[in-house]
């Protein structure tokens, strides 16, 4: 089963903060998560129901809507900041 991407604007214009580097490698790990949708860990607390998939310091938070088959980007961010979101 192949699983279709969609993005937050949030996530979009978190695209923009980070280093041109790092986007390369978010993009190939997103494009896991069609065929791999449990690649990252199920998150607890206030951010219970979504995901985060670890890539360097950075974090793919995301959300899986099963009924759908989609991956909601939510954000991404630097591992010290993506978490207050």
């Amino acid at each position: 089963m192949v699983w279709k991407i969609q993005y937050t604007q949030k996530a979009i214009k978190s695209f923009e903060k980070v280093n041109p580097d790092v986007i390369k490698n978010l993009r190939v790990a997103i494009e896991k998560l069609k065929s791999q949708p449990d690649l990252g860990k199920q998150l607890t607390g206030p951010l219970k129901g979504l995901r985060s998939l670890r890539i360097g310091d950075y974090r793919i938070i995301y959300k899986k809507e099963k009924e759908v088959f989609v991956i909601l980007v939510i954000t991404i961010g630097h591992r010290k900041e993506v978490y207050k979101t």
